[in-house]
């Protein structure tokens, strides 16, 4: 089967669907309206970054702060989440920005 170009050739680009309440569809999905917004993102998070990353964390203890069983593997779990926080923020944006989501 031969492949269908969508594109006419104008140099501005091709929409699909000419608003958010217009339904489309990827890979054979059910063509949907665009999806509300993206719960909203929490202010970034801030932490001291591990002095060497510990990315074997043990057990949970409850003998030191917070149960972590040094400083750095409790370091280490906040910069993974922080690392989480930004790559899902840039995956967000890139959503938004070829309309797959609603923007906040």
């Amino acid at each position: 089967m031969a492949v269908k170009q969508l594109s006419d050739g104008n140099t501005s680009g091709t929409t699909l669907g000419q608003s958010a309440s217009d339904k489309i569809a990827f890979h054979g999905a059910t063509p949907v309206a665009q999806g509300a917004a993206l719960t909203a993102q929490l202010t970034t998070l801030t932490h001291t970054a591990p002095g060497t990353p510990d990315y074997a964390i043990q057990n949970l203890t409850n003998s030191s702060g917070y149960g972590f069983v040094t400083a750095d593997e409790g370091n280490t779990v906040l910069s993974v989440i922080a690392n989480l926080q930004a790559r899902v923020a840039e995956l967000e944006a890139r959503l938004e920005t070829n309309g797959l989501i609603a923007s906040n």
